[in-house]
């Protein structure tokens, strides 16, 4: 019988042992090509335009000889082929991938149990070995943007083999928000990152509002920052070149004695400050000698004193320059320069006081009034016996009529006017004379103007006009749309936050609510929703997600409401969820951007005055009344656009066949493999039928 057997149920060849270990055989071999990447165990020589690495004692002749130039996901680089000649083998620069401060090439070869695995070589660039260190070039960073000038001599980004340099249009922008993004230029362009190149260099600049950059506040003031990477993979070498982007955007702080910059707790840590090109220490004698203060136990408090700053004079101000400064950080082990102007203005008095006709003289004194903050216990009027009407760690605030509290007056020169006056202090001259002091002085003189006949008794009598007509008018609709990240719908996504990424078909929590209202018989009811690729509700073409206040029939993922429940008048709103999806134009995604927009109406639950009124679904009930609609229905939309990204976000058309042409070339044997083993199987069967 061979290997043929009765029985119709299971074939008998399913159950003979060696058949079974041999198609269990086969399936191993299919699946132990699954790509391990390791550290190459052999020696690694890194020379000026190559690498050479020397084979180690245990690989085999054999298997020696028939490595090959693979990139990181394990796919054949057909432009690399390379020979050893003898036990080194040589990988020039064209086979070489450059990263930020290193070289890297990967090389495939089977190990002693025949599994496919892809070595890792890695050589620090040879320009970042001649430096004592990598530096990042420097963030030229203002209120509205940061910016950063990558010379393509830099380390990590040398592109002398390649002649012309590629364009700009080339190159792919991976944004790191704890993944890597890696979208394309057009794509970034609208999410605030602008790539521009030259023979030299690129320069990209970034919103500080941009998608992926975190901002974070100290003492009031803003800062930015975020992870970025250049990427060229079109060409050998591919190059990868990673960015550090911050920025302090202040605005600094002033006083009468010092400007100050706070950066807040960010990672980073102050490894030496220019201003212009001259170079300070961070030791206590080169900032004293500079006038500035530093304080680095909460972040980064730098101090400058206004007498060493250039000074601008202008009626009731005076402005303060500090040009090119530059604070060099080291984060994660990268030297990062941020180059800024720092401008503040001093308002004068610097005490805000209020004079009220009543006769009373009320002011205020916080602590950031001086450099360092003012000891608040110390501060006193005239009479030291006034005591503030409120007092905080950082406020004081005192109130006392304008005879009191040492309070002179006198008639002024100017116009036969009152003037009244007290002086507010901080002072130490009463106490025991010191050598030293680390407290600040406050004097501030505060001044009160009456015009002569103000003192005179006013006579006045009450008349009550009789009650006015009774009227109502709500004014004009105002009606928000929002979107929420998820089902809970706590809190939406802010206007900075916009466009709002997803994939397609992840939910999109909607909302729709009336804000200007307060009636409880009042309900906010959806008529049409729809999206557009572009911000105007009237572009072409549009897709319908709520029609006639019902879900749209003719889509496949139909549209979800959600009840509102623990929030207060809960008829305002109005809350659904659409899956995402994208624009096609020609078979092809013609664009990322998914804009939503919504008509609704006001009811009265009491009387209903339109057909949309009348909960029903679906929508085949009587004809909407359109001349109501027309008149009353009101328009919304979210803040911004919704952005769909793909698993890999920044794919052009030629990349995407270049990622399919490589995997289909890599599963082709595993293919014909299982193919063979099915036709064995069909040939066994064949042979195993009963002859008639």
């Amino acid at each position: 019988m061979g290997l043929c057997g009765t029985g119709t149920a299971v074939p008998m060849f399913w159950r003979k042992p060696f058949v079974m270990r041999f198609l269990l055989v086969c399936l191993w071999v299919v699946l132990s090509d699954a790509v391990q990447v390791k550290d190459f165990p052999g020696s690694t020589f890194c020379l000026d335009s190559e690498i050479q690495i020397k084979k180690p004692k245990d690989v085999p002749w054999r298997t020696w000889r028939g490595l090959h130039v693979v990139d990181s996901s394990g796919f054949e680089v057909d432009a690399c082929q390379i020979l050893p000649e003898g036990s080194l083998l040589t990988i020039p620069e064209k086979c070489i991938n450059h990263e930020t401060g290193r070289r890297v090439a990967h090389l495939s070869l089977r190990d002693s149990l025949e599994n496919n695995v892809v070595f890792q070589i890695s050589c620090k660039d040879e320009q970042a070995d001649s430096d004592s260190e990598y530096m990042e070039p420097v963030i030229r960073c203002t209120p509205e943007y940061m910016e950063a000038t990558i010379s393509r001599k830099l380390s990590g980004f040398d592109e002398e083999i390649v002649r012309p340099p590629p364009p700009a249009s080339t190159w792919t922008i991976g944004i790191d928000d704890g993944t890597l993004v890696k979208l394309n230029l057009p794509t970034a362009k609208r999410l605030g990152y602008d790539l521009t190149s030259n023979d030299t260099s690129l320069t990209i600049r970034v919103n500080v509002k941009a998608f992926g950059i975190k901002e974070l506040t100290s003492q009031g003031q803003k800062f930015y920052s975020g992870n970025i990477a250049l990427i060229q993979e079109r060409q050998n070498p591919k190059i990868r070149v990673d960015v550090k982007l911050i920025c302090a955007t202040g605005p600094p702080a002033c006083n009468k004695t010092h400007m100050t910059l706070s950066i807040p707790n960010f990672g980073g840590i102050l490894q030496n400050i220019k201003i212009g090109n001259k170079l300070v220490e961070l030791t206590t004698y080169a900032l004293q000698e500079e006038g500035i203060t530093l304080d680095m136990g909460s972040g980064v408090q730098l101090s400058f004193e206004l007498a060493k700053l250039q000074v601008v004079t202008a009626p009731n101000q005076q402005s303060y320059y500090l040009q090119s400064l530059t604070l060099v950080f080291l984060i994660d082990e990268l030297t990062v320069p941020m180059n800024l102007n720092l401008q503040c203005g001093l308002q004068s008095p610097t005490i805000n006081f209020k004079c009220t006709p009543d006769g009373f003289m009320m002011f205020e004194v916080l602590a950031t009034l001086t450099k360092p903050n003012l000891d608040l216990n110390t501060v006193t009027v005239r009479d030291r016996s006034c005591q503030p009407q409120e007092k905080t760690s950082n406020r004081i605030y005192f109130k006392f009529a304008l005879n009191t509290c040492g309070t002179t007056g006198k008639r002024s020169n100017v116009g036969g006017k009152l003037l009244y006056e007290n002086e507010v202090s901080a002072l130490w001259k009463e106490l025991p004379r010191r050598d030293i002091s680390r407290d600040s002085e406050l004097r501030e003189t505060i001044r009160c103007f009456y015009n002569g006949s103000d003192s005179k008794p006013i006579n006045a009598s009450v008349v009550t006009p009789p009650p006015p007509v009774s009227s109502r008018n709500d004014g004009p609709l105002l009606i928000v749309m929002s979107v929420y990240p998820d089902i809970s719908y706590q809190t939406p996504y802010r206007d900075d936050q916009y466009p709002i990424l997803k994939t397609l078909r992840d939910p999109i929590y909607l909302e729709v609510q009336v804000l200007n209202r307060n009636d409880p018989n009042i309900e906010l009811v959806l008529d049409d929703c729809w999206a557009t690729m572009s911000r105007d509700p009237e572009a072409l073409p549009q897709w319908n997600v709520v029609v006639d206040g019902c879900q749209e029939s003719h889509d496949s993922y139909l549209t979800v409401f959600h009840p509102v429940n623990n929030v207060p008048l809960a008829t305002y709103r109005k809350r659904f969820e659409v899956k995402a999806f994208a624009f096609m134009q020609g078979g092809q995604l013609s664009t990322n951007f998914v804009y939503f927009h919504c008509h609704a109406i006001i009811c009265d639950i009491t009387s209903p005055d339109s057909s949309l009124c009348s909960k029903s679904c679906p929508p085949s009930r009587k004809r909407r009344d359109e001349l109501f609609l027309h008149r009353h229905s009101t328009l919304a939309s979210p803040p911004g656009p919704v952005l769909l990204l793909a698993s890999e976000a920044s794919l052009t058309s030629e990349d995407e066949q270049d990622v399919i042409t490589q995997v289909t070339i890599g599963v082709l044997p595993a293919f014909a493999l299982v193919a063979v083993i099915a036709l064995v199987a069909v040939f066994i069967n064949l042979k195993c039928k009963p002859e008639s």
